[in-house]
């Protein structure tokens, strides 16, 4: 049995707007292991940000609602911890890599003052000790010129190197959970194969866990351990890889895995898509939420909502075509 790291139980998240109370996440439940890369994959819309960011409570204060659930780390209730444990946990224990690095940085600071600040705040005072880690990093990450990259602007580096920068800037404390959002979908293809084997390396030689979230399930096929398939605010499906791709149960995974062109091994073949869209919060189906667009719906999908059926091999599916499964709740 490996060892858990990170476990999410039936997690409830809702937003106030303006024009009232959006159910944002719903029975969210999924663990990451230690020194396990688990990938959330889904399309924009899905809530699989929102659900990375609310495991360090990074949501507005104002208009967020816990409302009810557990967010365990080292088996402590992220939800129940206060404003000075968080602050030693975000940056320190968890860190993030964000999709946009030209957003996450700030553009009036040079590289030098943003890779140091973590490590002055969590780890030592030390400036110069400081320096010498970032340029350990940020040469295992694959930069060079080192000198130049810390004394230089976001604006004067390309989106490549920053992304770079910012991996290395998680790993200035030594996290033990690292959450990577999207971190290669503004990169070309070789620099995305590049990082992914970078995630591979940091997980074998800094025992480090990863969260990778990712809308591209031919992407997270090469660099997970495990992947969660994620719809409406809801984890639909759970299992290692391999059952993933070869042997998905869910019918929204099944339609994902059909839009993928490396699976299409036949030229002649057309390229599935998924009619219709990701509903929003406010529209979510009382019933299953892929009810509207799923082949496979019946009846009661549209009125009742399945609950997780997990096989022997520890398959979860949220689908009532799987109901015959031990229910794991």
């Amino acid at each position: 049995m490996m060892d858990t790291l990170l476990s999410i139980q039936n997690f409830y998240f809702n937003l106030h707007v303006a024009g009232g109370i959006l159910p944002i996440l719903q029975n969210i439940n999924f663990a990451i292991h230690k020194k396990e890369i688990l990938s959330l994959v889904g399309e924009s819309g899905c809530g699989k940000t929102v659900c990375s960011l609310a495991i360090t409570k990074l949501l507005p204060d104002k208009r967020s609602e816990y409302q009810s659930g557990k967010i365990l780390f080292h088996n402590e209730n992220l939800l129940e911890a206060d404003p000075p444990e968080m602050a030693h946990i975000r940056g320190n224990k968890i860190s993030y890599v964000f999709q946009d690095p030209f957003s996450s940085l700030n553009p009036l600071k040079k590289i030098k003052e943003q890779i140091l600040e973590p490590f002055l705040i969590h780890v030592s005072t030390n400036e110069k000790e400081g320096i010498e880690k970032a340029k350990f990093l940020m040469d295992k990450v694959g930069l060079s010129d080192l000198s130049q990259r810390l004394n230089s602007y976001p604006n004067q580096l390309s989106g490549g190197i920053l992304q770079r920068v910012c991996i290395a800037m998680a790993l200035m404390c030594d996290p033990e959970l690292l959450i990577a959002d999207e971190p290669t979908s503004a990169l070309d293809v070789t620099v995305q194969a590049q990082l992914v084997d970078l995630f591979h390396d940091l997980r074998e030689e800094r025992g480090m866990s990863i969260l990778f979230i990712s809308h591209d399930l031919s992407l997270v096929s090469s660099i997970s351990d495990r992947i969660a398939v994620m719809y409406a605010g809801e984890i639909v499906e759970e299992a290692v890889v391999e059952d993933i791709i070869h042997h998905p149960k869910h019918p929204y995974t099944k339609a994902l895995l059909g839009t993928i062109p490396a699976l299409h091994t036949d030229n002649d073949s057309v390229l599935q898509t998924i009619p219709g869209v990701v509903p929003t919060p406010d529209k979510y189906p009382q019933g299953c939420h892929f009810s509207a667009r799923c082949s496979e719906a019946m009846e009661r999908c549209e009125v009742e909502k399945p609950l997780d059926y997990t096989d022997k091999k520890m398959h979860k599916t949220r689908c009532f075509l799987y109901e015959g499964y031990h229910d794991s709740n």
